[in-house]
């Protein structure tokens, strides 16, 4: 018979069991025996997830809207005259000094200058900024849309008779600046934020003539006789003194000289596109309103920005102040509109801008007012 060979049952060779006697295994046995286990660790973390969309539901609801019918805290009735709207707007336009509200407290009295310097929270290189800031601004200059927010409920026709009336007897003056707002893109992807996207669009903005005539007054008195500086505004006084309800200009009674002048000191600016014109077409200008419409443009770029980032575009007013100022996890407030390019302009104009230009929608809630983007381009 053959022999086989065959494998012996005691040949097998069985792998120990045994947990490994390295030191370094048996520390990270010990360890996990210490430290909280995984399986714990995922529940607890599988709890707290649980509880945060109920949470952050809660803050992507919709605004319950309660009515349109909002009063506004600068509105007015029909009887008030628009020069009332405009005084309204300039006494109440810096945050520290506005009567609409009392976020900043005061515990001063005095000049604007002074009652910057006495306020806390923001460094003297900053105040000084400001102050300098300020004093650059041209007097008495606003934009119409802030006057249909504060009539409102009365509509823009009421506005634009009431302001026509105005102009008549002397007491505002309409300008036109020829695009000069850039129209902010409402995408909410990053990189089209605070972009320009569809172009630029023409800006109204009033001011008190009294300012505007002073201005000129000042330039005329501070210049000598045979100067052809004086004479070039001697002779667009004259103009506009005539010309009360004009917001354009012809070159034909002026010289190439004249019309110079009155460019380079920012009375009058190019409305025509052809340069080769005989005749050329000038608005009538403010000058250094170009520093206040940047201010106006920013202070709408933030608004949309801001709303954008709610998932139904909308925000309470309150909500609106605090991000507008910031605010410590204690509650005090950080004051970032009172630095640049803000410099402490009051939230409510911003918001009173973007309602008459048709940006943003008010409504009443149960918990205050609400803002709501209306997706106008």
């Amino acid at each position: 018979m053959p022999l086989q060979y065959s494998a012996a049952k005691t040949s097998n060779v069985s792998k120990s069991r045994s947990p490994s006697k390295s030191p370094i295994k048996k520390f990270q046995r010990d360890t996990k025996k210490l430290l909280p286990s995984q399986r714990e660790y995922k529940k607890k973390l599988a709890t707290s997830c649980s509880s945060s969309p109920q949470a952050t539901k809660g803050e992507t609801e919709k605004l319950p809207v309660q009515d349109y019918n909002v009063q506004l805290d600068y509105q007015l009735s029909s009887n008030d005259d628009v020069v009332v709207a405009v005084d309204t707007i300039l006494s109440n336009r810096w945050s520290e000094s506005s009567e609409l509200h009392n976020r900043y407290k005061r515990n001063f009295e005095g000049t604007e200058e002074k009652s910057i310097f006495c306020m806390k929270g923001i460094s003297p290189t900053a105040k000084a900024t400001l102050v300098k800031y300020r004093s650059g601004l041209p007097r008495g200059l606003i934009t119409t849309t802030q006057l249909y927010a504060i009539f409102h409920n009365q509509g823009p026709t009421f506005v634009d008779k009431s302001l026509e009336l105005a102009i008549r007897r002397g007491d505002l003056r309409k300008f036109v600046i020829s695009n000069a707002s850039p129209v902010i893109s409402r995408s909410l992807n990053k990189f089209q934020s605070k972009k320009v996207t569809y172009g630029f669009e023409d800006i109204e903005v009033v001011a008190k003539v009294g300012y505007y005539h002073e201005l000129i007054e000042s330039l005329i008195t501070g210049k000598d006789n045979e100067s052809p500086i004086k004479q070039a505004l001697s002779k667009f006084y004259q103009f506009i003194k005539s010309h009360p309800t004009e917001m354009f200009m012809s070159t034909s009674d002026f010289t190439d000289e004249e019309v110079l002048n009155l460019v380079q000191y920012g009375f009058i600016t190019l409305t025509s596109n052809h340069f080769n014109e005989i005749e050329q077409n000038y608005s009538i200008s403010y000058p250094g309103c170009g520093t206040y419409i940047k201010l106006v443009n920013e202070g709408r770029a933030w608004l949309v920005k801001t709303l954008n980032k709610n998932k139904h575009k909308e925000a309470l007013e309150e909500q609106l102040f605090q991000k507008w100022s910031g605010a410590t996890p204690e509650g005090d407030l950080k004051l970032y509109n009172f630095r640049k390019p803000f410099y402490g302009y009051d939230l409510h104009w911003v918001l009173a801008d973007a309602l008459g230009g048709g940006i943003v929608e008010v409504f009443n809630t149960p918990v205050g007012r609400g803002w709501r983007l209306t997706g106008k381009v």
